[in-house]
């Protein structure tokens, strides 16, 4: 099955980083000299994606400007004769297809819902990637998204989703995957959710990236309200549908990279410019 399309979540509040994100998008804060989200996008160009679906918080259209462009900025590079950075800019504008879906505060709570609102843009049939605006995978010799929807159409299952292995004494801060292996490949059975220590059901967590089509959409569409939590938790159609389609499991190989809190942030700073020779070396201190 085709996959053209990916759902990217962008609602969030960002309030482990306030106060800078009462003023600026978590998901727009920089890693180098690009916001977060545009890992993101760039691994699911890589994947093959043609069209992005981003859910945004109302209000809040900076991923909009970004990724649709800036007439003032783009005349003031036009005049002063900057080339490089106009053409840089134009190949973010351009690279993909945009939609921007806005989620109201009265939509509902919970990871579910941004999904949800963007079904009615979803093609009825092709896959599609879902994930997050405000993580990514990191790595220089290939893309995490392409490998998991490699996996996902060479398996020919429902679904896909990625994993990162941690170890033992880290698993219950983590929605943890519960596999089982069929024909050589590794499906999902169920998600334990911050499992005690010692009942963790393997040491594979889910990272919250994944590879839908509209059978496993159905389910989404289902989610009911969880009691406890009082959120639509996406991971609850999830594993509804593992019970009734198969969803494979693909191991990420890259670096898992997140703005969530300022020493995640710095850390995917610091890493990232790894890549980079004009500061790789400048900063070898820092990543001893």
């Amino acid at each position: 099955m085709k996959v053209t399309t990916a759902v990217i979540f962008a609602a969030g509040f960002g309030s482990r980083m306030l106060p800078v994100t009462s003023a600026v998008q978590k998901e727009l804060l920089p890693i180098l000299d690009r916001p977060i989200v545009d890992y993101v996008v760039a691994d699911c160009v890589a994947a093959g994606i043609t069209d992005i679906i981003f859910v945004i918080r109302a209000g809040a259209h900076g991923i909009q400007d970004f990724y649709t462009g800036n007439a003032v900025l783009e005349g003031h590079l036009e005049r002063f004769k900057k080339e490089k950075d106009l053409a840089n800019l134009k190949r973010i504008h351009s690279q993909a297809t945009y939609t921007f879906v806005e989620q109201r505060s009265d939509a509902g709570y919970g990871t579910a819902i941004p999904l949800q609102l963007a079904a009615e843009h979803l093609p009825d049939d092709e896959a599609f990637i879902v994930c997050g605006a405000d993580d990514f995978m990191w790595r220089t010799d290939g893309s995490d998204l392409k490998d998991l929807v490699d996996t996902f159409q060479q398996s020919q299952a429902a679904g896909a989703i990625m994993t990162l292995e941690k170890p033992d004494d880290e698993l219950p801060k983590y929605g943890v995957l519960e596999i089982e292996e069929k024909d050589g490949r590794e499906y999902l059975k169920g998600i334990v959710e911050k499992p005690k220590a010692g009942e963790a059901p393997s040491n594979h967590i889910n990272i919250s990236k994944y590879v839908m089509t509209p059978a496993i959409l159905e389910y989404i569409m289902k989610i009911e309200k969880d009691e406890a939590s009082g959120e639509f938790l996406l991971t609850d159609g999830v594993q509804a549908a593992a019970k009734d389609q198969p969803i494979v499991v693909q191991q990420a190989a890259g670096k898992f990279l997140d703005g969530g809190s300022v020493a995640s942030w710095l850390e995917a700073n610091l890493t990232v410019a790894q890549s980079r020779p004009e500061l790789s070396e400048r900063f070898r201190v820092y990543n001893r």
